[in-house]
């Protein structure tokens, strides 16, 4: 340690660059620790994993060819399931159809939850704080409250007993609260009402009629808790003796259900649809993986670079080593210890930098104890194969160069590390580059509605009275109600048939729930038709309107032969098609139009959008608080205006400037790496450029003479890069809808880019190198 401490201290720069390059790509590298540790520790306390499937739905319509594969099942799934009792323990669904507000004394709250089985605590492990877990679902009206929705209601007193008033759903008792899970979980709602409830309401219409529907596939979400005898394969084979049932299949398509195991849920896939709660997939989190890999594999490629750039004065040093007795083992281990000091002072500095930058990170002892264990494994893997050569030199040989070593041909192998890196640095602009151009275009373009003086506010949609008292206010233009702002996420998805429900298959449909008001507030254009009766909301669905791409997919001939025709909702609704739309993004231009349905009727709107006069604005926000404040005095006045809503939903500023972040750590790294290579460089061709100068050479010569060798491998870099990075470009820009033209203009700009920046690094140097006086040099010759 005393002797790779004295090597450190004698060559300062070229450690402080080694030091300094591989800490930014520790700290890099934590922190995607903390990410990954983070993403992967779903689902972790649950009592039975092993044990513990989710039904998928996989919905294959043969007309368009097409397979859908859903998270969500119908409800009477979980009925057949519990029948084989051979097979299977317990079965639990959550059907999340509370998505409305509550009211105790006088507060009134939105509480998004879920209808849910007695046995919910058995299977998922969940336990109260206060109530029985044995009976708090076995009450019909029962509902179970998180600890942060039951502190909103009731603050610090005892909750059991209370009474909530939900708007449609009626009166529901707490009786119970739960405790704070011991880990995180997909499952994540504000509340748990007893499944026992459902009959009744359906029978007064308060949930639409569901529980014996086997065509309603987005609404709940199967879990299934096997015998300790019981296999996927054997779950899987019961789940395709259900899906033989005449409802599930047709000439049009087929239903069938898989088992997903509980432990795959998180990360989980791009291609799920209707998947509820939070986490993140896999692509996401092997991309953060990959990306930190990369950057410290460049850190590392660095130490290699320099060490053996120096390789040719530390030959002596490998030489007298030997001849005085080393083993080449032990040599091996003098320089591997010289490498691991250097991750390790790296570690410190990164550590000290992630605690300036990012002061709310907390300790955490086993993350702490892995992150000093990689610093330990990558000071290990930087030093082995620099190690490997040096202590391989022969004492007869110590005296000859050692440029002779090539990678890839006539390349030396620092001058291929060196190309590595400038590639991966051109490669990460090139599609930073492309990530800017495509966001920056698709805030550009049109979505097709309005959003601009628009005032939104959650949960105002069903209070008649509020929206009464506002209209009078001068300079309220317009009010309308829907479920969800177009702009942001979409409401959900459905079955739409166009012919009355047998056995065929429907056609998947985006669909809000929208007044008439809606269509002259957001500016759609109605191709044919006309807009829903101004007056008419009632209970039951008349007409719906839908967009010109639900014509096509419908089979309809085109607009006009679509106008009056009735089809038939997921739910059997049978509706009358009363207007065409012009094709808009509801969910933002960056994503592909869908078939879309508004639909109407009573008791669906979460959402109120107000349109007012743009030259007083606040004052209209103003006196629409003072009018929420006199109807609701106890429930805060929230609001957001739709444009500034939906460009925060697109902003990928944050995303821009980590991966910018990202690019200028990737870029210094390789900068620093070349900024070693050219010191070394002048350093060892000083007595070269100094006789040179002295028979006659002039500034600019000496710079090209030092500078070409670098410069063929900033153009190697930029060959090797751009058509790369232009295929990855073009991979990533075929998920968008609409997208930007990226083509040889933009690659070049890149390059150009990168290639100023190794300019500057190289002739600083280089230049200071032909303007040195060459008897410093030479004076000792």
């Amino acid at each position: 340690i005393k002797i790779a401490w004295r090597s450190l201290w004698k060559h300062r720069l070229f450690s402080f660059i080694n030091i300094f390059g591989l800490a930014l790509s520790l700290a890099v590298c934590m922190l995607v620790m903390i990410q990954l540790k983070d993403d992967l520790s779903y689902d972790l306390f649950h009592p039975y994993p092993e044990r513990t499937y989710r039904v998928l739905s996989d919905i294959v319509e043969n007309k368009n060819n097409k397979q859908y594969e859903l998270a969500s099942t119908p409800l009477p799934l979980k009925v057949d399931i519990a029948k084989h009792t051979d097979e299977v323990e317990d079965v639990v669904q959550l059907y999340p159809a509370i998505k409305e507000k509550a009211t105790y004394e006088g507060k009134k709250l939105y509480v998004n939850g879920a209808f849910t089985d007695p046995s919910f605590f058995k299977v998922f492990g969940f336990q109260l704080s206060a109530g029985n877990e044995e009976n708090a679902l076995a009450v019909t009206n029962g509902i179970v409250l998180s600890k942060a929705t039951a502190l909103k209601f009731f603050g610090n007193t005892n909750p059991i007993g209370k009474v909530l008033n939900f708007e449609t759903l009626g009166l529901f008792e707490v009786t119970g609260v739960l405790k704070e899970a011991p880990g995180k979980s997909h499952i994540d709602f504000d509340g748990y009402a007893s499944s026992l409830a459902i009959p009744q309401l359906e029978k007064t219409k308060a949930l639409p009629e569901r529980e014996h529907n086997w065509n309603t596939m987005n609404d709940s979400y199967t879990y299934v808790l096997v015998k300790d005898n019981t296999s996927a394969s054997n779950l899987n084979k019961l789940l395709h003796q259900i899906a033989r049932k005449p409802e599930l299949t047709s000439n049009e398509g087929k239903i069938n259900f898989t088992a997903q195991p509980l432990s795959s849920i998180r990360p989980g896939t791009d291609g799920l649809y209707n998947d509820i709660g939070k986490g993140t997939v896999w692509a996401k989190v092997l991309t953060v993986a990959g990306i930190g890999l990369i950057i410290l594999l460049a850190a590392c490629f660095n130490y290699t670079n320099l060490t053996i750039a120096r390789a040719l004065t530390r030959a002596k040093e490998v030489g007298i080593r030997k001849v005085a007795g080393a083993a080449r083992f032990q040599i091996f281990i003098q320089y591997i210890v010289e490498s691991v000091l250097i991750a390790v002072l790296a570690f410190v500095f990164a550590c000290i930098g992630l605690i300036q930058f990012e002061q709310s990170l907390q300790f955490d002892p086993s993350l702490f104890a892995l992150a000093i264990l990689f610093t330990l494994l990558t000071g290990i893997v930087a030093g082995a194969f620099p190690a490997w050569i040096l202590s391989s030199f022969k004492p007869v040989q110590v005296l000859k160069s050692i440029s002779t070593q090539k990678l890839f041909g006539n390349i030396s192998l620092q001058k291929g590390l060196l190309v590595f890196q400038f590639t991966l640095s051109l490669l990460i602009i090139i599609f930073l580059s492309a990530y800017y151009q495509q966001f920056s275009y698709v805030q550009s373009i049109d979505p097709g509605f309005a959003s601009k003086n628009i005032l939104t506010i959650p949960g105002a949609g069903k209070d008649i009275i509020f929206a009464n008292e506002i209209s009078r206010i001068n300079g309220v233009e317009n009010i309308s109600r829907a479920s969800d702002d177009f702009g942001i996420r979409g409401s959900g998805s459905m079955q739409v048939f166009k012919d009355k429900p047998g056995n065929q298959q429907g056609v998947l449909c985006d669909f809000y729930f929208a007044d008439a008001a809606t269509i002259p507030l957001h500016e759609l254009k109605i191709i044919m038709g006309s807009n829903f009766p101004g007056n008419e909301v009632g209970a039951r669905e008349r007409y719906i309107l839908i967009n010109k791409k639900a014509v096509k997919v419908l089979g309809f001939k085109n607009a006009a032969s679509a106008i009056g025709k009735t089809v038939w909702l997921n739910d059997s609704t049978n509706v009358e098609i009363k207007a065409v739309l012009k094709d808009f993004y509801d969910k933002g231009a960056a994503r592909y139009i869908n078939p879309l349905i508004l639909r109407n009727k009573a008791g669906a709107f979460n959402y109120m959008n107000i349109q007012v006069n743009a030259a007083a604005k606040n004052n209209i926000v103003q006196k629409v608080s003072d009018v929420w404040k006199k109807i609701n005095p106890h429930t805060p006045f929230e609001y957001e205006w739709l444009d500034k809503k939906i460009a925060n939903r697109e902003d990928q500023s944050d995303v821009y400037k980590i991966m910018s972040f990202l690019a200028f750590i990737t870029i210094s790294i390789a900068v620093l790496g070349l900024l070693g290579l050219v010191i070394y460089t002048v350093e060892t061709r000083q007595k070269e450029i100094s006789i040179r100068k002295i028979i006659g050479a002039n500034v600019s010569q000496l710079m090209l003479l030092l500078s070409k060798g670098f410069l063929k491998l900033l153009l190697i870099s930029g060959l090797i890069a751009m058509p790369i990075g232009y295929l990855l470009s073009f991979m990533f820009l075929q998920n968008f809808a609409n997208r930007v033209s990226f083509g040889i203009g933009s690659l070049l700009l890149c390059f150009i880019f990168l290639l100023l920046i190794g300019l500057v690094t190289i002739l600083s140097n280089t230049y200071k190198a032909a303007i040195s006086n060459p008897v410093e040099n030479l004076r000792m010759e």
